[in-house]
């Protein structure tokens, strides 16, 4: 006589610890998952900075070496009886002619924007505005004058002088993010493309 084996089913005790044990295994493996996740998109904000710093220089060859004039923030323009352009619009027909196939737009969008940046402002990276009108690779800016007064015993003395803002290719930003993006230890930073084309991290304290 033939008897079908008996199957045992799982008592509701050992349900509990298996779902327990998965509970376990998912916490252990999200941080590691949010962590590879930030890593991508801060690849993919480098990347996307670099081809932006391709394209200012792209867009300085068509303009007699001069850098492109455009707003810090389009929704609060500096004079806004006289506005600037977006950065967007100046350079996104370079984006596409220095990469083909790329989305012009996509790339001015960083992937960790969740501030909405890229949705009121054309884009997720800010645009220094002290090297508007100036000459790609310009070491030094305009002369402007200064005047320091001194007050003591013998009364006050002045001295008149000049000066000159320095635009160092290897330290000064194209463009950098509008905001803390990207998570990092131990404080946080900003993603930045240098006049010269290298790419890195910025401190809060080196922007402002």
């Amino acid at each position: 006589m033939n008897r079908t084996p008996s199957r045992r089913a799982f008592t509701l005790v050992e349900l509990l610890v298996v779902i327990a044990i998965i509970g376990i295994l998912a916490a252990l493996l999200l941080p590691t998952l949010a962590r590879a996740k930030d890593r991508a998109r801060n690849t993919a904000c480098l990347s996307q900075l670099r081809q932006l710093g391709i394209a200012t220089r792209s867009y300085t060859d068509d303009n007699n070496n001069l850098l492109p004039s455009a707003e810090l923030l389009p929704t609060l323009p500096m004079d806004p009886a006289a506005p600037l352009p977006r950065i967007c619009d100046v350079l996104g027909p370079y984006v596409g002619k220095t990469n083909p196939g790329t989305n012009s737009v996509g790339v001015f969008k960083c992937p960790a924007d969740n501030t909405g940046r890229y949705n009121s402002e054309g884009s997720s990276y800010q645009w220094d505005t002290t090297l508007n009108g100036h000459r790609m690779d310009e070491t030094i800016s305009a002369e402007h004058q200064f005047v320091m007064i001194r007050i003591g015993p013998e009364g006050t003395t002045s001295t008149n002088g000049t000066f000159h803002l320095r635009f160092e290719p290897t330290t000064t930003p194209l463009f950098v993010d509008y905001d803390t993006f990207h998570p990092r230890s131990p404080q946080p930073g900003r993603n930045v493309v240098f006049m010269d084309n290298h790419v890195g991290a910025m401190s809060p304290a080196a922007i402002n």
